[in-house]
């Protein structure tokens, strides 16, 4: 299967995903002027707890109409009461408050033979609500008439969706949504599942990191979604209260630490992948509070991570979508249908936009195209490190090969470089301690070994010898731990530079440096080395004196241009070309 082919897919799947949710709260729309009573509701707000006979006897000046059935307040500490007449009707029906993140909820049922009490809410275990339902309902039986009043406390977002609907309308309702929750946790399911066996497959980090993330993002939304004190913890009041922030805590450090295994940030930019972490230590603390702080906290702390979390995440995928990886692409979308869904449900429990439907069908939609695209950033992903590992491995045999080859045909010669090897490797002296680069000894082997081959296979062989301009005086001014820190932060410039595995940097000689380049000609040659010269000129070194420019100067030869005999020929034509580039003024680069 191809990447194209496969993109589009998991695209056909995503869009799929958010039909299907769309198709459930139009469902239930359809189901709503035949199936729910029209209300007309008053409410009130207290800052201190009222009980039910003092908030009959509130003035009517005290109680304001409802603009609509579906109150919403944002977060405050405020007691809410609403009233409403009930009227007579021949059939059973159901009051249905369909938010379930109410802390405290007591409904009174005023009839002439007396008041009918239910007392709900996360701080009532499960097993007490009339009608077993993530949400809240009370059940009406036929011919029920009277005055209903509603108590409300929350230390979350006070929304009240209030309907009373027919048994048949009510349960619709539910199986729609149901459904709805049904194949949103079916597919988040499946990609924790999916991933972890790829974990186990492979032993990559990112598929059990990323694996864990779905499941934590899942147990977010049964925390949102009331599922889980319904199905899974119905006797835990405390994980019930600390659900949301918890789970959405480990979510966002899973987040941090699968971007940071997944996109392998210190090989392009090691200040995203220490923000990452910043992120990632972020959400520990965030889980801290969540597990010692009460609700209220903990809840606006996650909620003040949450919309920088996924922005910071979106600019790491941008980032490397301008680098041109397709992986980073979906990333990026990714991450940014994530952030417009949690940018749309915290406004909504800000109570900025009173819109049930995006509190509760925002999240899940947002998060299930973003949990498809991110696994299918992990299998493009791991296919690119395949690819690449087959590539590296190919590459090794054909060296490996070559090396048999040219072992065979100089046999005598072979022994005794391995002999010089194992000498230089016991006394450790092919390495220049200063700089971490080849030494001189090596470069002078290396450089005899590649003409060899260079004339041997008529490729072409490119040398660059490279001096510091004026060092001198930067160790007599600045002192030479000013110099060495120079030395060392140069070497590690040119070794990044020089990308190719076959490409040899050494230190020559105190701040002479030079470049091996095989089956490369001059005018590449003299490409790599201006763009050498180029990034050392804007580069400022970090030294204990403070920051401090260089400028280098670069001879240039390649055996394109003429046939050396010998390697003293080259090196000869090398620092030639280096002594014309110093005697015409420095920062440039000389060809010969």
């Amino acid at each position: 299967m191809t990447k194209a082919f496969s993109l589009k897919v998991l695209i056909w799947l995503a869009t799929a995903f958010t039909v299907l949710f769309m198709l459930a709260p139009a469902a239930q729309a359809q189901l709503l002027p035949t199936s729910q009573s029209k209300l007309a509701i008053e409410y009130t707000h207290s800052e201190e707890k009222l009980d039910l006979e003092t908030a009959r006897n509130l003035s009517v000046a005290q109680w304001s109409p409802l603009e609509t059935d579906r109150a919403s307040f944002g977060y405050t500490r405020d007691e809410y009461w609403f009233r409403f007449k009930l009227e007579s009707k021949p059939y059973d029906r159901i009051l249905h408050i369909a938010y379930p993140l109410l802390d405290e909820l007591t409904i009174y049922l005023i009839q002439s033979e007396g008041v009918k009490t239910y007392h709900m809410g996360d701080t009532i275990p499960f097993s007490e609500r009339p009608i077993p339902t993530s949400e809240f309902a009370v059940p009406l039986s036929e011919n029920t008439s009277g005055e209903i009043y509603i108590k409300a406390n929350t230390q979350s977002s006070m929304r009240l969706p209030i309907a009373v609907r027919t048994e048949v309308g009510f349960f619709e309702t539910q199986m729609n949504r149901r459904i709805a929750e049904g194949i949103y946790f079916g597919v988040l399911l499946c990609m924790a599942v999916y991933n972890l066996f790829g974990f186990i497959a492979s032993r990559e980090p990112e598929f059990g990191v990323y694996s864990l993330y779905t499941l934590f993002f899942a147990g977010l939304m049964l925390s949102l979604e009331g599922l889980g004190f319904h199905y899974l913890w119905p006797n835990s009041l405390y994980l019930q209260e600390k659900g949301i922030p918890i789970f959405g805590s480990l979510t966002f450090l899973t987040a941090a630490l699968f971007a940071y295994q997944l996109l392998e940030l210190k090989r392009y930019r090691y200040t995203w992948g220490r923000g990452l972490m910043v992120m990632a230590f972020l959400s520990a603390i965030s889980l801290l509070i969540a597990i010692f702080a009460s609700y209220r906290i903990s809840i606006h702390v996650l909620l003040s991570m949450a919309v920088p979390g996924c922005l910071f995440l979106l600019l790491v995928g941008a980032y490397l979508w301008r680098k041109g990886f397709l992986y980073a692409r979906i990333f990026t979308l990714a991450w940014c249908s994530l952030l417009v869904s949690v940018v749309a449900n915290s406004l909504g429990y800000l109570g900025v936009i009173d819109s049930m439907f995006i509190q509760r069908h925002a999240i899940m939609i947002g998060s299930g195209i973003e949990i498809l695209l991110l696994s299918w950033v992990l299998a493009v992903r791991y296919s690119e490190q395949r690819k690449e590992r087959l590539e590296a491995e190919q590459r090794h045999n054909r060296e490996l090969e070559e090396s048999v080859d040219e072992r065979t045909f100089e046999l005598q010669v072979a022994l005794r470089e391995l002999q010089d090897v194992n000498t230089e490797l016991e006394q450790k002296n092919t390495e220049d301690p200063l700089t971490g680069l080849y030494n001189r000894r090596y470069f002078q082997q290396h450089l005899e070994r590649e003409l060899r081959r260079t004339l041997r296979r008529e490729l072409p062989l490119a040398l660059l010898m490279i001096d510091v301009d004026h060092f001198k005086p930067v160790n007599d001014t600045h002192g030479h731990l000013a110099g060495d820190q120079i030395l060392q932060q140069l070497a590690s410039l040119m070794q990044k530079h020089a990308k190719r595995a076959a490409d040899i940097v050494c230190r020559y000689g105190g701040e002479e440096f030079a470049i091996i380049l095989p089956e490369t000609d001059v005018a590449d040659a003299e490409v790599f080395a201006a763009q050498l010269l180029e990034q050392i000129r804007e580069t400022e070194f970090e030294t204990d004196a403070g920051l401090l420019k260089i400028t280098l100067s670069i001879g240039v030869i390649s055996t394109s241009v003429r046939i050396f005999d010998n390697v003293d020929e080259l090196f000869k034509a090398a620092d030639d070309a280096l002594y014309a580039a110093k005697h015409e003024g420095r920062d440039r680069i000389a060809v010969q």
